[in-house]
């Protein structure tokens, strides 16, 4: 099951995220497959992991919660908020953030919202590497 979690993620990621990041086209079949994807492994998180507890694994934070939130943010990279409409999953990266603290969850993933930042960072590596 946890395989099959990280599988979807990084499909979906390598798929359509990060081309999206990267400026190019993703074909709405893509797109669509990757999101119902990535709605499965939420709605598995969010039933056989996280059910009626604070966190993943127990009422306490665990690396499993920090590993698994970095996994919930990347689509900010292309300004989808995947718990849009999930207000239990909210409220688990809600007090992920809080355990971790906030100005330190921040400054984690503020590049996340900078993809163009990324894209162009990438860009301009790429062109010295084929200099």
């Amino acid at each position: 099951m946890r395989k099959t979690m990280i599988d979807q993620t990084v499909n979906c990621y390598l798929q359509t995220l990060f081309p999206a990041i990267m400026g190019s086209e993703v074909s709405k079949e893509k797109m669509d497959m990757a999101l119902e994807d990535l709605r499965q492994s939420l709605d598995l998180l969010e039933e056989k992991f996280l059910q009626d507890k604070l966190f993943l694994i127990s009422n306490k934070i665990s690396l499993a919660d920090v590993l698994a939130v970095v996994e919930v943010m990347q689509p900010l990279a292309v300004a989808l908020d995947v718990l849009e409409g999930r207000p239990k999953l909210s409220a688990w990266r809600d007090r992920v953030k809080k355990e971790l603290g906030e100005k330190l969850f921040e400054e984690a993933h503020e590049r996340i919202g900078d993809s163009k930042g990324l894209q162009q960072k990438m860009q301009n590596n790429k062109l010295k590497n084929h200099n």
